[in-house]
């Protein structure tokens, strides 16, 4: 069977899902003479690949180029999208990459982000900290210097093609980055990785037991022998010391308080009982404030993608 594809790196490497669904055959690639040099390595490598090459006269059994026609419906995986283009019923939860392992990358933590699909909540500065000196950033030179520049310093991989990559992916102890077509790669090895969800196109969420997703900034996990507890969450970014408009409020024994102070709100629920430090008590005055006004329109609108993209993480 006879397969193409136009698009982006990131498309191509999830389309192959559904190529190993249908019993694989050639892989051919048009209008992108890039993907060719990239990709080519990694999916002739491929068991259920015979051969990868730029579009020849040959007869087309399977086509992913117009995938994106049927819409992106929200939360609908890039490898969903493309198995449903095919009608091709394919289970995701399985590896779709196969390559060999090298020793030097055991221990390392392949990381990459790139300037799409991107999420400010997500706690690089933390986990640079925690795991900079096992870290091997992947990725063009601005990349690299603006992770460096706004993170920390990291050591740097340079890899010729998507099969270099892939193994250097498959030899480490954990991948880390954004919604990119390395992170495209780690969910077909089913590799160990942490992904910084993007809260307005989560299309990346491939729910295993060695993925930990991340959209609102919170990382509790374990990644190279390292216990990881990182991360400030949305809610606390919220500044007390501004009132909102209408004013705090808490509901006590069925009964709602306001107060233009969080301070004097929180003090007032002592002395009726409400049996907590006065710090729980004004996370629990955010929590019943927040969805009912707009204490700032991006923090709100945050919240609620962050509440969207929980739902689908589940």
């Amino acid at each position: 069977m006879n397969f193409l594809h136009e698009r982006d790196l990131g498309d191509i490497i999830v389309s192959l899902a559904s190529v190993q669904a249908a019993g694989g055959g050639n892989y051919y690639i048009q209008n992108n003479p890039t993907a060719i040099k990239m990709l080519k390595p990694l999916i002739e490598v491929q068991p259920y690949i015979d051969k990868c090459s730029t579009r020849n006269l040959s007869k087309i059994d399977k086509s992913f180029v117009d995938f994106r026609k049927n819409g992106h419906p929200y939360g609908v995986t890039l490898a969903e999208l493309h198995a449903r283009w095919i009608d091709q019923p394919t289970d995701l939860s399985k590896p779709w990459l196969f390559v060999p392992k090298d020793n030097k990358f055991s221990g390392k933590i392949i990381v990459n982000k790139t300037a799409r699909y991107n999420n400010s909540l997500f706690p690089w500065v933390e986990l640079v900290k925690l795991l900079g000196d096992k870290m091997l950033f992947v990725g063009h030179d601005a990349e690299y210097a603006s992770f460096c520049k706004r993170f920390g310093n990291v050591c740097r991989l340079i890899v010729s093609d998507y099969l270099q990559l892939a193994i250097a992916i498959n030899s480490s102890e954990c991948f880390i980055g954004n919604q990119s077509s390395a992170n495209c790669v780690a969910e077909g090895l089913k590799h160990r990785s942490i992904q910084e969800v993007c809260l307005r196109i989560p299309d990346c969420i491939y729910k295993r037991d060695n993925a930990t997703l991340c959209c609102d900034g919170l990382i509790n996990t374990d990644v190279a022998n390292i216990s990881i507890n990182v991360g400030t969450s949305y809610k606390r970014a919220i500044d007390k010391t501004q009132t909102p408009s209408g004013g705090w409020q808490i509901t006590i024994n069925g009964k709602t308080l306001k107060s233009y102070s969080i301070d004097a709100l929180a003090i007032q629920a002592q002395s009726l009982g409400v049996n907590k430090k006065k710090s729980e008590i004004e996370d629990m005055i955010v929590d019943e404030t927040s969805p009912r006004i707009a204490i700032d329109p991006i923090s709100e609108r945050t919240m609620f993608d962050i509440e969207r993209v929980r739902l689908l993480i589940g």
